[in-house]
């Protein structure tokens, strides 16, 4: 039986694998909004940290929709 830290290690890797498959998507418009915390921003993001929480969040949606 896989233990938390097995589980957590293949969890990161199919999380890499759909970046990895989906980085080609369009790009998203510039809003002048932070697409994760909505702060004023001259990109798409205010931080690296909202743009890996915002494509973390897309990727698990995407996977709720699969079930």
């Amino acid at each position: 039986m896989a233990d938390d830290i097995d589980l957590a290690s293949q969890h990161e890797e199919a999380f890499r694998q759909y970046l990895i498959a989906n980085h080609r998507e369009e790009e998203l418009p510039l809003t002048g909004r932070c697409y994760n915390c909505k702060d004023p921003t001259e990109g798409n993001f205010c931080c690296k940290e909202c743009g890996e929480d915002w494509e973390k969040r897309k990727y698990f949606d995407s996977q709720r929709r699969m079930k």
